[in-house]
């Protein structure tokens, strides 16, 4: 199903919509599911493109939340590990279990101060502890068992188990396991393609105008369209994250909901701190009781994050001692390994909607979610979601939807609990199965195996959808990068609503994270994308100088000669 032109369609057709979802983050598309699968007509919009905030600057991580137990946030924190093990059970195609090492250097010093912050005293520059971190990680799985999918922490004492010259300081390793989301962006766009397929009166538009008049209407434009029509929702729900109170603001409600809390991630390629992770994360102390993050992606590292309060929900900067913290940082973990600006591929940065209040450091603010109601024009009930995690977006939109069911008085008769995501639906699940279906999609379109492999690793048990539509017509690979077809590329322009280059570089595909978004790539795909949308020479231009100037992108590390041959997945 083409996302982009279903929806406009329905839009145009002037059908009713009992919902208006502002905002194409995961927590609106989480709405936006369980409303259609429920028959409840809704329309999600997005003045930009999906995932194109914090959604698509996260840790891409699905975790519990370990350190919020300092904070005693225990529901956030059975709830987060709880959705999980749901991902992990219901999303088999992107997540995965992932090792998580925490070395440490001390035993029991930093122990006080852990019990003073779960105490509820403001006190900083502590660092884990061995003992303290046994203790945590104990209530950690307790609070984890509901539907456990992941094994039990263990400790290792001894240095020559260490991982190979880890630093010094280091007196023990504790290793625990969460997961990893490998196409965080990807089910995202699943779930519309879902939500479209359940409901005919669901759509979902990005780079959509929007403006309420006043009284019960709202007029949408979608300029590129040449479409505007007016649609009076029985409920609203806000759901742009960082931009919730100026959201509310236009609608003529004054709230202060939004922390704003900026957080910037870093994508490494370094082939030796690649090897050297293994497939573990890091979870490390920076030496200030600040934690940092890494692991390994596919073919780079992901590192951060940074917390930085800031007044601008629009702020996308990422600041020259940011990209320096987290390079130190990554470099003080290993006795042989020191990460500079040439290793830097890409970065992201996105701001988290955390709730207003609490405590002044943005290390220690409150991480849950929450659903508040405000009204327009009298009786139009406005939901507005602040705050939120991508672990907890099924649960988040859930709680939304029975508001929204409530409200309208109609009854829940499809859960999403135990729900199968579509890319999980057939996808197999182990290393015998994969391999067979591996092969049996190879024969079936007549691709190599390792092509095959790609699609399920991109897509889950959509990549089956994608190779039939790659047989329609004569295909080839990339001339930039052979990994990548000419008609995959084309299915994530129609079918996903790609409009814009840095849509189909950062949010369609892993091109950028996995370091191998080279100039010429850049070019290659502009022309491509120019020629599917039907724009002139003077856009395609302008998109790829755009591309290029995007100050996430860095091409210092990249060998370029080897890059354009080299084949990455």
């Amino acid at each position: 199903m083409e996302i982009r032109e279903e929806s406009l369609t329905r839009l145009a057709s002037g059908g009713r919509f009992d919902v208006l979802i502002l905002g194409g983050g995961v927590n609106g598309v989480a709405v936006l599911r369980e409303l259609a699968l429920n028959g409840i007509s809704a329309l999600l919009i997005d003045s930009a493109d999906f995932c194109r905030g914090a959604t698509g600057a996260s840790s891409r991580m699905a975790h519990g939340g370990l350190r919020y137990l300092e904070n005693r946030e225990f529901n956030l924190v059975a709830e987060s590990a709880r959705e999980r093990n749901r991902l992990l059970h219901h999303a088999a195609h992107f997540v995965r279990p992932l090792e998580v090492a925490v070395p440490l250097s001390t035993f029991l010093r930093g122990l006080p101060g852990s019990i003073l912050r779960f105490l509820g005293f403001n006190w900083k520059g502590s660092t884990f502890s061995a003992t303290g971190l046994k203790i945590a990680l104990t209530l950690y799985e307790y609070l984890g068992r509901e539907e456990r999918a992941l094994p039990r922490h263990k400790i290792v004492l001894a240095r020559d188990k260490f991982p190979h010259r880890l630093a010094q300081r280091y007196k023990a390793v504790i290793s625990y396991f969460d997961a990893r989301i490998r196409n965080p962006e990807a089910l995202v766009l699943e779930m519309i393609e879902e939500a479209l397929a359940a409901h005919a009166g669901s759509a979902a538009i990005n780079y959509a105008g929007w403006r309420h008049d006043g009284g019960g209407a709202f007029t949408i434009t979608v300029g590129d369209a040449g479409l505007s029509t007016t649609i009076c929702p029985k409920i609203v729900v806000n759901a742009t994250g960082a931009w919730v109170d100026d959201v509310n603001a236009a609608l003529g409600c004054s709230t202060r909901y939004i922390r704003p809390v900026k957080g910037a991630h870093l994508l490494i390629r370094n082939d030796v701190l690649l090897e050297r992770m293994g497939s573990r994360a890091f979870y490390f102390d920076d030496g200030t009781g600040r934690m940092v993050i890494a692991y390994p992606l596919d073919r780079t590292v992901l590192l951060g994050t940074t917390e930085i309060t800031v007044s601008d929900p629009s702020d996308n900067t990422i600041a020259e001692h940011e990209i320096s913290y987290l390079a130190r940082s990554i470099s003080s973990l290993f006795e042989d390994i020191e990460i500079g600006s040439d290793d830097i591929v890409f970065m992201t940065t996105g701001i988290r909607p955390l709730q207003a209040g609490g405590s002044a450091d943005a290390n220690r603010a409150n991480r849950d979610h929450r659903l508040a109601e405000d009204s327009i024009s009298g009786d139009v009930p406005v939901l507005s979601l602040i705050g939120g995690k991508w672990t907890t977006f099924r649960a988040f939109g859930e709680q939304a939807a029975d508001q929204i069911f409530r409200h309208l008085n109609v009854t829940r008769h499809v859960s999403t609990a135990g729900r199968d995501y579509p890319g999980a639906v057939g996808f197999p699940r182990d290393e015998m199965s994969h391999g067979h279906a591996k092969r049996t999609l190879a024969t079936r379109y007549g691709i190599p195996t390792e092509r095959a492999g790609d699609l399920y690793s991109r897509y889950g048990a959509i990549g089956e959808r994608v190779a039939a539509f790659c047989a329609e017509t004569p295909d080839q690979p990339l001339t930039n990068l052979p990994s990548f077809t000419r008609n995959e590329t084309v299915w994530l322009i129609k079918e996903r609503a790609a409009v814009h280059l840095d849509d189909l570089i950062f949010r369609r595909s892993q091109i950028a994270l996995e370091g191998c978004c080279t100039p010429l790539l850049v070019q290659e795909l502009g022309q491509l994308l120019g020629g599917e949308r039907g724009q002139p020479l003077e856009w395609v231009e302008s998109e790829i100088a755009r591309c290029l100037n995007n100050p996430a992108l860095s091409f210092a590390g990249l060998d370029r000669g080897a890059m354009e041959g080299r084949r990455h997945g």
